[in-house]
């Protein structure tokens, strides 16, 4: 029997998951950020073993077992990124074991859907973009900052919503229910008292968070500007997906685009919808689907198809184990 490892490194948290070639899983691990842009590479390295280890333990398997390692690690972005990394961290941790290394949106790829194909847009904390077409070929967009261009994220759309707020209370757009839900949020009698407590930096940005949901809330009453909003970032995400389509030349392909991240998650259909229709103008066949699995169950796929194709057995296989791996340690590894 051979075993697989995957690994899944963010800027909050590190999991890896060691699973069989039949599509049993049979051990995890958590960690701390594995993006070494957070703190530097000594403790992204030091994050990403933890996690390794741990794995490696409840799995009752040691490194040495491992015929193959999918890796999806956020803050990959550049090819002198891979190449530094691959140097300074994954040799001196794996050696020169078999190894699929990609960016974390890759990872969140490969677990949203059951094909080897498809492009994923994820939109929580940023946005990132990324595809493979039916030939292998990758591309990605979006991903690095708001300052490489990158619109859309959990944070702007909150941050469009209090601007909305700002503009009501100046007369420049109507009322607007994300008045009530951010000055209900905030914990003040009025919107002059919010504006004046954020003026002085007594309220942040930080102390209304997640602002988004109180955006998805306004819009799943049908407020107007609350509906702009989520629509402008629908738009905007759409016009992601269909740029990785045309670098992959799968305009005119029938593929799953995976939707994850806290943006997909609010109760208004408006942003989905939005970005459903901007994407059928270019792609008619395109499917809008969430993600089946969490992104390290991609990684850990990643790591098995260095070997082996995964099959209907096998995903029947891995379902029923993810079950038993949530019960046994405390995690949904199924998308929410």
């Amino acid at each position: 029997m051979a075993y697989y490892l995957g690994l899944d490194a963010g800027g909050t948290k590190t999991f890896a998951l060691v699973g069989d070639d039949t599509g049993h899983v049979l051990g995890f691990g958590r960690a701390g950020a594995g993006n070494y842009e957070c703190f530097g590479v000594p403790e992204a390295a030091k994050e990403i073993k933890t996690a390794m280890d741990k794995a490696l333990e409840t799995a009752n398997v040691t490194l040495e077992q491992i015929a193959g390692v999918g890796m999806g690690i956020a803050g990959a972005d550049l090819p002198e990124d891979y190449d530094m990394l691959e140097k300074e961290l994954f040799t001196p941790l794996l050696g020169d074991k078999p190894r699929v290394f990609r960016n974390d949106s890759m990872g969140g790829l490969r677990g949203g859907t059951k094909d080897p194909f498809g492009i994923v847009i994820a939109c929580g904390t940023g946005c990132v973009c990324a595809g493979v077409n039916r030939a292998g070929k990758e591309a990605r967009v979006g991903g690095i900052s708001e300052d490489f261009g990158d619109m859309v994220s959990g944070p702007s759309l909150g941050s469009e919503g209090i601007k909305a707020v700002w503009r009501a209370r100046d007369g420049i757009i109507p009322p607007t229910l994300l008045t009530d839900v951010f000055v209900q949020r905030a914990g003040c009698a009025d919107v002059d008292t919010l504006f004046r407590e954020m003026y002085y930096n007594r309220i942040t940005y930080d102390d209304l968070q997640p602002m988004a949901k109180l955006v998805y809330d306004a819009a799943g009453q049908g407020d107007a500007a609350a509906c702009d909003i989520l629509q402008w970032g629908g738009n905007y995400l759409g016009d992601m997906v269909t740029a990785v389509a045309r670098h992959l030349d799968m305009c005119g392909d029938a593929f799953d685009v995976v939707t994850t991240g806290s943006a997909f998650k609010g109760d208004s259909p408006v942003l989905l919808d939005a970005m459903t229709t901007r994407i059928h103008r270019e792609c008619p066949a395109a499917r809008p689907v969430r993600a089946l699995y969490e992104p390290v169950v991609g990684a850990l796929l990643l790591g098995i198809e260095l070997d082996a194709s995964m099959t209907e057995d096998k995903y029947g296989t891995l379902d029923n184990s993810l079950d038993e791996a949530a019960a046994r340690f405390g995690v949904s590894f199924k998308a929410q």
